[in-house]
């Protein structure tokens, strides 16, 4: 393999990965398939099976690479919570982690799960005196915020008789102000 042929297979993988991303951000990883992550990287589908035993080994290989990614550069190598403007901006960020969380992608107790345990470290840190069950509940609750955002403030605020876009910023206000009282709970600024 000369260093061309090197680069095209890094760049190839590299882009199933980053398709596989993009399209669990929009969809469920079930209703995914190899020719469309194939299609969304722009390389042939055989590639999908020359670097992944399958469709799905790939998605796994996504997902553990997009929690190292949020926790090394969102969450500032684990120092720092998760911007909550960018997350709201950016379906990547927790959109993809909701479509996983919804088909019950992190039910394995073996799974990794970077990002929630970086989250619970600096929560544990920032009070180090405080009640367990409150840091897990406290970011079980800001999880469970930031992952339902991507995935249905649209039809919860249309279900209410709210226009998302007229209503936006009331509805991203409030959001962000029950963000900032979780967070304020476990002495934690966002």
């Amino acid at each position: 393999m000369n260093a061309s042929t090197a680069v095209e297979a890094s760049t190839s993988r590299d882009a199933l990965i980053d398709a596989a991303i993009v399209l669990m951000s929009r969809r469920s990883p079930s209703t995914i398939s190899g020719r469309d992550l194939a299609a969304e990287a722009g390389v042939n589908y055989g590639l999908v099976h020359y670097y992944f035993e399958s469709a799905r080994d790939l998605m796994a290989e996504a997902r553990r690479l997009h929690g190292a990614w949020i926790v090394d550069n969102l969450m500032a190598g684990g120092t720092r919570p998760v911007d909550s403007e960018s997350a709201l901006e950016d379906r990547r960020i927790f959109g993809f982690t909701a479509h996983v969380a919804l088909e019950g992608g992190f039910w394995d107790a073996d799974e990794p799960r970077p990002a929630l345990d970086a989250l619970l470290d600096l929560v544990r840190g920032s009070d180090p005196d405080g009640d367990p069950v409150h840091h897990r509940a406290t970011v079980a609750a800001v999880t469970l915020l930031l992952l339902g955002w991507p995935i249905f403030v649209e039809h919860n605020a249309r279900g209410l008789g709210l226009d998302p876009e007229a209503d936006g910023e009331a509805i991203r206000s409030r959001f962000l102000g029950v963000l900032r009282s979780l967070y304020s709970s476990v002495g934690m600024e966002a």
